[in-house]
């Protein structure tokens, strides 16, 4: 029974996080030229929340991801033979992935401020405190990470002889158990769904307001495109969440079986959280008409274009250089 969950983790991981992995660096990497691209994008506070968020993606893609299954799909630790990485991947992936939950909270909130009808709200809907708030929050989350270069460790299991990275520090585990794994986790996703229900009834209704047209179909994508988002986080976070804590209440447990249901469950919801990282891009592509049509305009006009043609330039300078000499 034990050897078929861990069969089953396995093949989940192989055929699931893989390629969720591959399609999360594509997506991560096409919607930052998106938004950095389009001078629309560019000036807009919620669109530089989801341009940072895009990075702290790939971030975590790279640094949590990719350990994750190389070590649970392949038997391959990298944390193992080195203690720096031991401590440092852990370190990274709470920054990235705390960043990223913020980012996405502080859009959601951001684009209610910017469909309100209330003009003193709407002042707080500018890039200059969506520059601050994310250099503040990145520095809090830095220092969130410090703990865990200091209390990751390797510890040699005296049963079995053989050498694991884990938390040393009991004070440390229960914070992440209950501290943020069940406080902090659980309020950004709150917060972000509450704004995010709110922002969605005021887009609803920007056409009875005299709003300009770009702006208010600008802001009526953004919407849409952070609300879906928020949900698919919501289904993403919650289980790591609560599975996490099962793991560290029945840690002391002695069946073997009822350990490897737990690290079973704890492990496809590892495979599920990585969805938060890797489905924005497709997201904003199914949800979002314009964006499709911006993705199009970017890798097509921009770029794609932009490339063949300084080639041809390229090409006909070289056949008159030739032709006059």
């Amino acid at each position: 029974m034990a050897s078929s969950f861990d069969f089953a983790k396995k093949e989940i991981i192989i055929y699931f996080v893989i390629p969720m992995f591959i399609m999360s660096i594509i997506g991560g990497c096409l919607s930052l030229i998106i938004f950095l691209s389009l001078k629309t994008f560019r000036q807009s506070s919620c669109a530089f929340y989801l341009t940072i968020k895009s990075a702290y993606d790939i971030g975590l893609t790279i640094g949590s991801m990719l350990p994750f299954f190389m070590r649970w799909g392949f038997g391959t630790d990298w944390g193992l033979p080195s203690l720096f990485f031991c401590k440092i991947r852990n370190s990274l992936a709470t920054v990235f992935s705390s960043g990223s939950m913020t980012c996405l909270c502080l859009a959601v909130i951001d684009q209610y401020f910017a469909t309100s009808s209330h003009v003193h709200l709407q002042k707080w809907c500018n890039i200059k405190l969506a520059h601050r708030l994310t250099a503040i929050f990145t520095i809090i989350w830095i220092l969130q990470g410090i703990p865990y270069v200091v209390f990751y460790n390797h510890i040699i299991s005296s049963s079995s002889n053989t050498t694991a990275c884990e938390i040393t520090n009991e004070n440390f585990s229960e914070y992440l158990a209950y501290g943020y794994y069940f406080t902090i986790s659980n309020v950004l996703t709150l917060i972000s769904i509450i704004f995010g229900i709110m922002a969605y009834y005021n887009a609803r209704h920007l056409s009875h307001r005299a709003v300009p047209l770009i702006r208010r179909e600008l802001d009526k994508q953004l919407t849409v495109m952070v609300l879906v988002q928020v949900l698919i986080n919501s289904c993403a976070v919650l289980p790591f969440g609560i599975t996490f804590m099962v793991r560290k209440i029945t840690a002391t447990s002695s069946d073997p079986v009822f350990l490897a249901k737990i690290n079973f469950a704890s492990s496809t919801a590892n495979s599920l959280y990585y969805l938060s990282c890797a489905s924005p891009f497709y997201t904003y592509i199914c949800v979002s008409e314009r964006f499709r049509q911006q993705l199009k305009y970017v890798l097509f006009e921009k770029h794609i274009k932009r490339y063949w043609q300084k080639r041809i330039i390229h090409n006909q300078i070289a056949i008159e250089i030739t032709t006059n000499v």
